[in-house]
């Protein structure tokens, strides 16, 4: 008997008491099918995390690389075909990548997102300005998404009036059918279609370089390998940048919208006191991480709750199971904006820690703060609102929201 698979239509309507019997039941838990294994506990992750002596990354992290049934299989390498890739953080161990991390990281440090904030704040209060007038907004579309491409487009040094495209084009890239393990034709499209862009842009981007300091020129000028970095690799880049800063954070921001509505007293005390905010969002962010799971492939055996891990086999970390998991968080199903947890996994931990965490909390708070001073109260109209459908991502495809127009 399957206890668990993430193409399963139950765990892609409500994964959270599947991963539940994981942690119980199988906290290292085999599927023969995939050669993967699946790893639910706070702490096994955390520690599976920061071990780059028996995992590698030189495979990928996606489920799609490391545990994929036929279809999978098919769709990715009909999209890779028309994508060429090259090295990326998202590809690199050390030493490889340590270097090239190092090149680009500055861009996402605290004192750079500290710096951006008024970039920030100028867009999220020009966005509820249109909207605030009508008594309703999609916080997906007309907030989120619209304010993390944007930081992510400046960061990078892409034109910010791409930014339809880009959306369109990701959005498009992440969506799967119910029931069909895999990509479908759209999503693999969409993925094309974004590389080509990004091949062309980067292509003429080394002769019409933008003045502010940005990942792409800092690509350009790294030196820190013995050869020097491809057009590949810089593309390969950017387009984990670029998804990485868009893709994500609208759903973490919608998430906590929804659950501030659905505990309206937590949502009074932030308007009472802001400063509350940055622990509401910390909460958020892990009540309901979006990105699922990401892994590894096993380069060397090791032991784990009795299994061994053997090398070629795939490894995936359930994030969002263990940041749920009653070993580490008392009470892990109750959202309380007063938790102060020291850690949590929904930016990972270790060497591929996530870059864009501090940016990803400046923007998270900026538009909580802008938003609930505004708009202090609403409701979620459930009837228009549309999850996403995916073994990989959890969250809000559109969550529109309802108030007195303002």
């Amino acid at each position: 008997m399957t206890l668990y698979t993430p193409y399963l239509d139950e765990v892609i309507d409500d994964p959270y008491p599947s991963y539940k019997r994981l942690r119980d039941e199988a906290p290292a838990y085999f599927v023969e099918e995939y050669g993967c294994w699946f790893v639910s506990r706070f702490a096994d992750v955390w520690e599976c995390e920061i071990d780059t002596r028996s995992f590698t990354v030189t495979d990928g992290l996606m489920p799609s690389q490391l545990a994929m049934p036929l279809a999978e299989q098919q769709a990715t390498r009909q999209m890779a075909e028309g994508m060429s890739f090259g090295a990326s953080l998202s590809t690199l161990d050390p030493p490889q990548h340590t270097p090239l991390r190092s090149a680009v990281s500055g861009l996402f440090r605290p004192g750079a997102a500290t710096a951006l904030e008024e970039f920030t704040r100028t867009r999220v209060r020009q966005f509820i300005e249109e909207f605030a007038p009508r008594g309703e907004c999609d916080v997906v579309f007309d907030l989120a998404m619209r304010t993390s491409v944007r930081v992510a487009c400046h960061l990078i040094g892409l034109p910010e009036e791409d930014v339809d495209f880009f959306v369109s084009r990701i959005n498009k890239g992440f969506e799967r059918d119910r029931g069909v393990p895999g990509m479908p034709q759209r999503a693999i499209d969409a993925n094309v279609e974004l590389f080509g862009y990004l091949e062309e842009y980067v292509a003429r981007y080394r002769t019409n370089r933008l003045p502010h300091d940005c990942a792409l020129n800092r690509l350009y000028d790294f030196t820190g390998w013995e050869d020097p970095i491809q057009e590949a690799d810089i593309r390969a880049m950017v387009y984990l940048m670029l998804v990485g800063g868009t893709e994500t954070l609208p759903k973490a921001l919608s998430a906590a919208v929804f659950r501030l509505a659905q505990h309206p007293d937590q949502r009074a005390e932030l308007v009472a006191d802001p400063d509350l905010i940055p622990h509401a969002f910390h909460e958020a962010l892990r009540y309901d991480m979006p990105t699922q799971m990401l892994g590894r492939r096993v380069v060397r055996e090791r032991q784990l709750h009795g299994h061994t891990l053997k090398p070629g086999q795939g490894i995936l970390y359930l994030f969002a199971a263990a940041n749920r998991d009653e070993r580490e968080f008392p009470d892990p199903d109750r959202f309380d904006i007063h938790r102060r947890a020291p850690r949590i996994l929904t930016f990972g931990a270790g060497t591929h820690m996530c870059m864009g965490a501090h940016m990803a909390r400046m923007e998270g708070r900026i538009m909580l703060q802008e938003l609930l001073a505004r708009i202090p109260e609403y409701t979620i109209d459930e009837t228009s609102a549309q999850r996403l459908e995916s073994e990989l991502f959890q969250g809000w495809k559109r969550l529109p929201i309802r108030f007195a127009p303002c």
